[in-house]
């Protein structure tokens, strides 16, 4: 059963007091010009940051408190991980980085052969029983899902995208701070979960927040600096 309208109202507005206006969003990712991806980054931006507030202002411990930050890991890995890939594809897949990023060397390639041929070279070689076949060696494109999200971090720092955090008084390493993040929300599986005895704290879930806004400042300047985004 819903809430009364008055309470319902009441949340809303506790919801959203701190939360920025719609043409900040725009503002902030108008470097991705895929309309749908930046609409749908907006989107998940807006949500997580709505149920952060939601959950603060319920004062969440325990059980639900760990979901909260569970959520936020996954929403904001999803983020770096949206627009680290675009970045990746639309301004830099001419670059020897990418490229390095996107093929594998030394890829078996079987060769056919005819079967009298194969036959007589199955009788002259053998290995431990086993079936012998021709193949070459070739470079070859990884297929997308292959390439993980440490090695496009990675990338990204080769080509000076994003890098460490200097202030005053600390150095914080971004890249190494994003890969972490996105591992554990890897790790969102119960199973898993037991398994790599993964413990939820409520500043992993903040400190996912408080990299985003760097981490689009950097991209967004070295875009600037290689003449491919502007204002």
């Amino acid at each position: 059963m819903p809430l009364p309208k008055s309470i319902q109202e009441e949340i809303q507005k506790y919801c959203e007091s701190h939360l920025p206006k719609e043409d900040w969003y725009e503002e902030e990712f108008d470097f991705i010009k895929d309309f749908d991806l930046k609409k749908r980054i907006i989107e998940e931006f807006q949500s997580v940051r709505y149920a952060y507030k939601l959950y603060e202002g319920l004062k969440a411990t325990d059980v639900h408190l760990r979901f909260q930050i569970r959520s936020q890991i996954i929403s904001y890995a999803s983020i770096y991980e949206a627009v680290l890939e675009y970045v990746l594809n639309t301004y830099y897949s001419d670059t020897p980085e990418y490229e390095e990023l996107t093929h594998q060397d030394n890829v078996p390639i079987k060769i056919c052969i005819p079967q009298n041929m194969r036959l007589k070279l199955q009788a002259e070689l053998s290995h431990d029983g086993k079936e012998i076949h021709t193949v070459y060696y070739t470079r070859k494109k990884k297929q997308k899902t292959s390439i993980r999200f440490d090695d496009k971090c990675r990338t990204a720092e080769k080509l000076n995208l994003i890098g460490k955090i200097y202030s005053k008084d600390s150095v914080k390493d971004l890249p190494a701070e994003i890969i972490e993040i996105y591992s554990d929300r890897n790790g969102i599986h119960l199973i898993a979960e037991q398994r790599k005895e993964i413990k939820y704290e409520l500043e992993l879930g903040k400190l996912a927040y408080r990299r985003l806004k760097p981490f689009i400042e950097q991209i967004k300047n070295r875009l600037k600096i290689d003449g491919k985004y502007y204002q």
